[in-house]
């Protein structure tokens, strides 16, 4: 298990609780947020590094804004129809990675690969 905190929001209770499942298995803790708002208050809290967000819970725009608030926190986008330009687009604003919402695997070597980075850096610093 990873120790690492970890947000997830996702529009849908039944897949957030289902890529939740998968995901605990893998992280020290995980907490689901349901809104923007929510988001912005469980990543404050946990001091999250890594965080799951659904782009149909929070718009480019906010996503923008959350990486420029927490730019010590890998943001993964996910979403149903994630295309190339969506990818794109998320990249160019801070997210680390955009994704398929049910893509598990994704998202883990997401997790690996920029949370364990950035921490390497911080005290490599």
């Amino acid at each position: 298990m990873r120790p690492i905190n970890v947000v997830l929001a996702h529009h849908d209770a039944v897949s957030a609780e289902r890529l939740a499942t998968s995901l605990r298995k893998q992280f020290n803790n995980l907490t689901v947020a349901k809104t923007g708002d929510e988001i912005v208050s469980a990543i404050g809290r946990l001091r999250a590094p890594f965080a799951v967000v659904d782009l149909e819970v929070i718009s480019m725009a906010e996503l923008k804004k959350l990486c420029s608030q927490f730019p010590s926190t890998a943001f993964v986008c996910v979403h149903r129809l994630a295309d190339d330009r969506m990818w794109s687009e998320a990249l160019a604003i801070g997210a680390v990675d955009c994704c398929l919402a049910d893509d598990v695997r994704s998202i883990l070597l997401a997790a690996e690969r920029y949370v364990v980075l950035r921490r390497h850096s911080a005290t490599a610093a």
